[in-house]
């Protein structure tokens, strides 16, 4: 058990299939949760039903939690993890400005570029990110299905001091809750190690409605997120990020991992929804120009999927008149 000393308030926004992953593990544990979500629909589909969850083994259970619609803003806590999606977070930001100096934030975004608008927001002490490379798929916004094992990495962006009490006490919490966490003290490095894998896996799922480890399982498809790898890793050495064979072993890990795992990406792409694609693929495109060094294939595919994405929009706007 965990000493009083340890309570924490934690408010997770948003009620995707991270969001409520990590809410209904730390609830199961007997942490203090309350989802804030974009809808009033699903926050009182959540109040009045808490969250089903499935795990690994196939076992399922309704966790009960507190819920409030972003629209109320953000309720009183002592920690606040930020899951929504890296399109999103410019929208949250006058709310994250009002959040008490003594709370701290863990970001959990996908892509490069959320450092940048928190630290405008936020002080260097209160802010905090993690790299989650465990699967989740949301079935409904109540109902969510753990996809996939892996670590959660958390600490400063980069020269942390020593961890901070709020986030020494969520990864006690996140312990009990069968989380394996890390605590790290520059969290940059990993930043970029996730921004490659985002940006092998999630645009070539999306592109061919396929899971992730459907990736590794055609020859064709293996070949090309190497190519991918190895243009990527030039950009990620310009910015002093130095990528090796261990790191290209790392994403195949992960997407064999999460090989059940529909990336965010393609359930975006599924529901005609704006992707992260401008902050993955995109990202390294954009370091690529700055550093003259060419990105054809990150290029390709950011058109790409920017491309169907827009179509799909408009298909659905189309229907619906």
């Amino acid at each position: 058990m965990l000493s009083q000393a340890n309570i924490l308030q934690t408010v997770i926004v948003g009620g995707g299939s991270v969001g409520l992953l990590y809410a209904a593990r730390l609830a199961l544990a007997g942490e203090t949760v309350t989802v804030v979500t974009r809808s009033s629909l699903q926050a009182n589909q959540l109040s009045q039903n808490g969250i089903t969850c499935t795990g690994l083994d196939g076992s399922t259970r309704v966790v009960p939690v507190l819920a409030s619609p972003i629209e109320r803003g953000l309720p009183q806590g002592n920690l606040y993890l930020l899951t929504v999606k890296q399109t999103d977070l410019p929208g949250l930001l006058p709310a994250i400005r009002q959040v008490n100096s003594s709370a701290r934030v863990i970001a959990l975004q996908n892509g490069m570029g959320h450092q940048e608008l928190l630290s405008g927001v936020l002080s260097e002490e209160q802010i905090f990110f993690a790299i989650n490379t465990e699967g989740a798929r949301r079935l409904s916004g109540t109902e969510v299905v753990h996809t996939g094992s892996g670590i959660l990495r958390v600490g400063a962006w980069e020269n942390g001091s020593d961890m901070d009490p709020v986030i020494s006490s969520f990864m006690k919490w996140a312990s009990c809750a069968g989380i394996h966490s890390v605590f790290e003290k520059s969290m940059k490095p990993y930043a970029w190690r996730k921004l490659m894998a985002n940006a092998l896996i999630n645009p070539l799922t999306a592109l061919f409605e396929v899971p992730n480890g459907a990736l590794l399982e055609n020859p064709h498809t293996e070949k090309l997120m190497r190519e991918l790898f190895t243009e990527a890793s030039a950009v990620a050495e310009y910015a002093g990020q130095k990528m090796e064979e261990a790191d290209w072993q790392e994403i195949v890990t992960i997407c064999r991992n999460t090989s059940r795992n529909l990336s965010s990406m393609l359930q975006d792409v599924k529901r005609h929804k704006q992707t992260e694609v401008e902050s993955i693929n995109g990202y390294i495109v954009k370091q690529g120009q700055r550093a003259n060094l060419p990105t054809p294939l990150h290029e390709t595919l950011l058109r790409v999927i920017t491309l169907k994405t827009s179509m799909g929009m408009w298909k659905e706007g189309g229907d619906s008149k």
